[in-house]
């Protein structure tokens, strides 16, 4: 796999992988982190470093119209777009920027940062 900036081989080491998920947490209990459930995951590219990474933010955001809110997990959230209040325990989309390194097939996760929330309404097509 390649940086889609750059073109650089990214072998097995450190990448930046923007993806766009659909998304439902499922809250048990108030004090504890909930159940994220991944209903789709697509990969919209991958990255060889952070400021190339936050170029694709940057214009997918553009695209969807929307603003980074570097979104928690949280139960009631903000849309990126409309800016109003969503239940995270309904499907929707998500903007995350995940740190990675090893194979593509089974990598290992260094973090994610959730860059925006979407709720149903705005629901970005990019």
């Amino acid at each position: 796999m390649n940086c889609k900036i750059c073109g650089k081989n990214l072998g097995l080491g450190t990448r930046y992988v923007l993806l766009e998920e659909t998304q439902m947490c499922l809250w048990r209990a108030p004090d504890v982190m909930p159940e994220v459930n991944i209903g789709e995951a697509v990969v919209l590219g991958y990255y060889c470093c952070e400021q190339h990474a936050m170029e694709a933010v940057s214009s997918y955001l553009t695209l969807a119209g929307g603003e980074a809110t570097w979104s928690n997990i949280l139960p009631i959230d903000n849309c990126g777009i409309c800016k109003e209040s969503f239940n995270t325990n309904i499907w929707h989309k998500v903007l995350t920027l995940s740190k990675e390194h090893g194979h593509d097939d089974k990598p290992e996760i260094i973090n994610n940062k959730y860059v925006a929330r979407f709720c149903q309404k705005c629901n970005p097509v990019v």
